[in-house]
């Protein structure tokens, strides 16, 4: 367009810059299982979506006055995302979109309390959506009119309160449900769908888990427990795994990962062929390979990519969550820093949340650009030369 001006004989360093990205506190990010190259990335009050493995986003829901602490899909009904904000007064608002984040469901149902970390499941053709709170495990059927129930997990403590919920779903269709409780009260398990009074202790007492993620290796299934360091000075204690076998134990049962782990708290837990990937506090996106015997924990090297905030002592930028496609091979990282991208299993990172394009900028297929200010300097032949 430029070089069609008449008069124009050359056109010199041309950049192309967009307005928003994910660029700064990304608590959040995870891929679409059934939308190839879709990823979510919550950002302050923007929810980003991509849908080229992260070489371009798009505002995909905003949300005002809010903070989106929990992005979450469906991975067995397409196109069904939630996502958890925190409020001014503590409390939440669960927002859902039936279409990958193009619409989202009006009167997003809003909480007293502070939800933090919500999970899909299905029962009896239903989309539910259980939420990990302070004062205990709720859940909401998706449906016209429906509000958050509670569901009682121990009868001696109805309000004990949860860090962390994820769902597993074997080869026979049985749903496990596992929560990461507060107050060093370790894992709770069910193996009925998280039906009330079927949860069970199944140890990590005395561990501050917060994080818990299900990885599946072919027809097994594993629970991976992340834990919390104490302080600043805590090395960490990484992580533990447990195989879950409907209502029958772990074989091994609690087989901790600690190995070279110097990394503080664990936040965040991806999995990619054989490597297990860890968001941490301040030791970036580590990765281990658990089928090796002595299996520890590899840290990325101080040139992997990953911001720094501390060269001198070798410490990274905190990681809020790491995520994975097994399909294109790829790992993102979300942190204060923005969205970094792996394409060689975690070894190096780029930034995957630009602003400023040399070549080109994406937008989904049904969306226009629309132009804003240009910057142009002019510059004679005579000066040219």
């Amino acid at each position: 367009m430029i070089l069609r001006e008449p008069g124009v004989r050359f056109a010199d360093q041309v950049r192309l810059l967009i307005d928003e990205v994910p660029e700064t506190n990304v608590r959040s990010i995870v891929a679409d299982v059934f939308q190839p190259h879709t990823w979510y990335a919550g950002s302050g009050s923007t929810l980003f979506r991509s849908l080229n493995d992260g070489q371009g986003w798009e505002p995909a829901g905003r949300f005002p006055d809010e903070e989106i602490r929990r992005v979450r899909v469906h991975t067995e009904r397409p196109g069904m995302v939630a996502v958890v904000t925190a409020l001014s007064d503590g409390g939440s608002k669960l927002h859902i979109s039936l279409d990958a984040g193009e619409t989202w469901e009006p009167n997003a149902p809003t909480t007293s309390f502070h939800i933090d970390d919500v999970a899909w499941t299905t029962r009896d053709d239903m989309p539910i959506v259980l939420m990990a709170s302070a004062v205990g495990l709720y859940e909401l059927a998706w449906e016209p009119g429906a509000t958050p129930v509670q569901v009682l997990v121990t009868q001696e403590e109805q309000a004990k309160g949860f860090y962390s919920v994820v769902i597993s779903v074997d080869p026979r269709g049985e749903v496990s449900v596992a929560l990461a409780g507060q107050g060093l009260s370790g894992v709770y398990l069910s193996s009925q769908g998280g039906a009330p009074r079927t949860f069970r202790s199944i140890g990590l007492v005395g561990e501050d888990i917060r994080v818990l993620e299900v990885q599946r290796d072919g027809p097994r299934s594993f629970l991976w427990a992340g834990t919390a360091a104490g302080g600043e000075d805590d090395p960490g204690k990484g992580c533990f795994r447990w195989e879950l076998r409907g209502s029958a134990g772990s074989p091994d049962g609690w087989v901790p990962f600690a190995g070279n782990w110097k990394a503080g708290s664990c936040w965040g837990l991806a999995f990619l062929g054989n490597f297990v990937f860890a968001a941490s506090h301040h030791g970036g996106v580590l990765r281990l390979d658990p089928t090796k015997s002595g299996a520890a924990w590899q840290a990325p090297g101080v040139n992997s990519g990953l911001p720094l905030r501390d060269p001198g002592k070798f410490l990274f930028a905190q990681v809020a969550e790491v995520a994975a496609d097994p399909q294109a091979g790829l790992v993102l990282a979300g942190g204060k820093q923005g969205v970094y991208r792996s394409t060689d299993q975690g070894v190096r990172f780029e930034p995957a949340s630009r602003k400023e394009f040399p070549e080109t900028v994406t937008l989904p297929d049904t969306w226009l650009f629309t132009s804003g200010e240009h910057d142009i300097q002019v510059v004679s032949e005579d000066e040219a030369s």
